[in-house]
């Protein structure tokens, strides 16, 4: 069985690591996601999710995480620190699995 976890290796842990990637803007977004990234020197990918409340209970803030996660997990990204964010349209919250996974794949088509 593949290794499904998501060590503290892979994560944006404190502000002053979302606020790099947030400082440099290359950002790419759609009517699902908005992902800034900017290039890392340590080898790997690293994920920041920043949800806040207005995207819905934590039900479902933890769901779109969960989702997002997945995604990274399995996407092979190179060197990139990355934050994820929900779009600011209703097609965000309705987004399932599959929906997600499709602009995903645009969006992080853009990185290279």
């Amino acid at each position: 069985m593949p290794d499904s976890s998501f060590p503290k290796s892979a994560r944006l842990l404190v502000r002053a690591q979302f606020d790099a990637v947030f400082a440099l803007k290359q950002s790419a977004g759609d009517r699902r996601l908005v992902i800034f990234w900017r290039k890392n020197e340590l080898g790997h990918s690293r994920l920041g999710l920043a949800v806040n409340t207005a995207f819905g209970n934590a039900v479902k803030r933890n769901k779109f995480k969960r989702r997002v996660r997945e995604l990274f997990r399995k996407s092979k990204l190179g060197a990139f620190d990355l934050v994820v964010l929900p779009a600011r349209h209703a097609e965000a919250k309705k987004a399932g699995y599959l929906d997600l996974a499709q602009s995903w794949q645009r969006l992080t088509a853009r990185l290279a």
